[in-house]
């Protein structure tokens, strides 16, 4: 606060002026101006007036209107307070902006008390005035400026370009003049460069590869390399150690030992904060010999059923599938065969073969073949009958010689009304014939038959020759001795007690019940002495 103290030379206070101190110091182009005042106001007062100045010095003097020049000097003093309270004043600061190439940028200085001043808009590394009040100065069609005609002032540019970005400044002239600066700052999104990144590459299995991706804007951009399917990036090193990474960073993706799993689209991303974001697809192609992977080796099915048959391959390049018989004839898709390809990656397909209505001839091998420009293999699939459910299936090379050419039936007449020596009847099949079901019952019940009676005559036999005890029985002959020994010891035990055995006679009885019970049931081509022997 300065205070201004306006006495007689008696020492009568005449006036007491206070300015602030705010107003003296913060508009400085005024303070010169203010000084100037007050030594003419000293020196009226020295000269004459009376009057005692500023601060405490003194002075004498006379002069014909001491009321009209103390008057006049307080009007001065008064006039320099408020019009250094009016000085012109920035509002807001200047805000730095932030702008994408080819975009419009905009300034805005707010001045308040601007009086007859002006205000100027200068190119602060250049040095160079653009615009002045609301005329642009430079050469330059893109720049223009506008007043809102109260403290607004703006300058606007459009279709930023990179050489406009730089500091600027918002002046106005006074003594000294006053001023704001703000930066703009020429942002360009990124741009892949077509001519310096790698495109789609093929390289053998076992090989290396080397990605590169290159890109322009400002500020640089960064490089991030990504599996098109989410997959992990396979890096090895010179230790043959290994690494996964869901992304990896750097103009440069290294690739080495390649293996079929590493086949697809790598993404090659660049970013730098600026959108839009930008990408490149690029497709690395591995090459290696076909691979044919049969799940079922061996597949079943009764006739007149559906039935399919499935190779998994593996090949790349793209390769051609086909289907083939053992025989080498190959299968085209019609009525009965339908033939389908499921693509599961890049390189691996499933080969489906799908046969309608199974016939006999249908039974077999088929081979499933791949070949591309590197090689070619095959798989192997044999088909087999399967029995319905329900129903045995009987081949001929499991009957035995009597079943092959007849079946035996349950009547007694053949269907020509004749009978056979042994009062049995046999029908004749075709020999592309299988075995009707009720003669495979017929055939087996008679089988059956015929081991139990063979069953029980050796328990009997067993059992007798453990009872008589030294006696010898044979049912067949070997020679004379044989029987003469087998008759001198049945008629030497009927001489000694005048009668059979009781045991014997029993062991004769069931034994004779068991030969006719052979005899009526067994086939004509067995005889009694046959079955004894074996």
């Amino acid at each position: 606060m300065m205070n201004l103290l306006v006495v007689k030379e008696s020492g009568e206070r005449i006036a007491d002026i206070s300015c602030s101190q705010e107003h003296t110091t913060k508009f400085s182009p005024k303070l010169s101006q203010v000084a100037k005042h007050r030594k003419l106001a000293q020196l009226e007062i020295a000269s004459g007036s009376g009057l005692v100045g500023l601060g405490t010095g003194t002075g004498t003097g006379s002069g014909c209107g001491p009321a009209i020049r103390w008057q006049l000097l307080l009007l001065l003093l008064l006039g320099n307070c408020i019009v250094g309270a009016f000085e012109p004043d920035f509002v807001i600061p200047l805000e730095n902006v932030t702008i994408a190439q080819g975009r419009d940028a905009t300034f805005t200085c707010v001045v308040n008390n601007l009086g007859g001043h002006r205000v100027a808009w200068i190119k602060a590394d250049a040095k160079a005035i653009l615009a002045i009040h609301e005329h642009v100065i430079t050469n330059n069609d893109r720049l223009s400026v506008q007043h809102n005609d109260y403290n607004t002032w703006t300058l606007n540019i459009r279709g930023v370009k990179m050489e406009d970005a730089g500091k600027y400044m918002c002046q106005v002239n006074t003594d000294p003049m006053k001023m704001q600066t703000a930066t703009l700052e020429v942002v360009i999104p990124p741009d892949i460069i077509n001519e310096e990144t790698s495109g789609d590459m093929m390289v053998p299995e076992g090989g290396s590869a080397k990605l590169v991706c290159r890109a322009r804007g400002h500020p640089k951009p960064k490089i991030t390399w990504r599996r098109e399917d989410g997959r992990e990036i396979i890096a090895r090193n010179g230790s043959h150690q290994k690494t996964k990474a869901q992304s990896v960073e750097g103009e440069m993706l290294t690739l080495s030992k390649i293996t079929r799993s590493e086949m697809g689209a790598y993404m090659c991303i660049a970013s730098n904060g600026v959108p839009p974001t930008v990408s490149k697809r690029m497709k690395l192609q591995v090459h290696f010999h076909p691979l044919v992977q049969v799940p079922n080796q061996l597949v079943g099915a009764p006739v007149l059923t559906d039935v399919t048959l499935i190779c998994n391959v593996e090949a790349s390049p793209k390769a051609i599938n086909y289907w083939q018989r053992e025989n080498g004839e190959m299968i085209i898709a019609g009525d009965r065969y339908a033939l389908t390809e499921k693509e599961n990656n890049m390189y691996a397909i499933e080969m489906i073969l799908h046969i309608k209505r199974l016939q006999s001839s249908d039974f077999g091998g088929y081979k499933c073949i791949s070949k591309n420009s590197i090689g070619d293999t095959e798989g192997t699939i044999r088909l087999y009958e399967m029995e319905r459910p329900g129903k045995k299936i009987l081949r001929d090379d499991d009957l035995n010689e009597v079943s092959k050419n007849e079946v035996v039936q349950k009547d007694t007449r053949s269907e020509d009304g004749s009978r056979n020596l042994n009062g049995r009847l046999y029908k004749d099949r075709a020999p592309d014939q299988h075995p009707a079901s009720g003669s495979d019952q017929l055939l087996g019940r008679g089988t059956m038959r015929l081991i139990g009676t063979f069953l029980l005559a050796l328990l009997v036999l067993f059992t007798a020759l453990a009872e008589a005890g030294p006696t010898t029985l044979s049912c067949r002959t070997k020679g004379g001795r044989q029987k003469k020994a087998k008759e001198t010891s049945w008629n030497g035990r009927r001489a000694r007690d005048g009668r059979e055995d009781g045991h014997a006679a029993e062991w004769r009885q069931c034994w004779e019940r068991s030969a006719l019970s052979w005899r009526r049931s067994a086939p004509p081509e067995l005889d009694y002495y046959s079955l004894i022997q074996l």
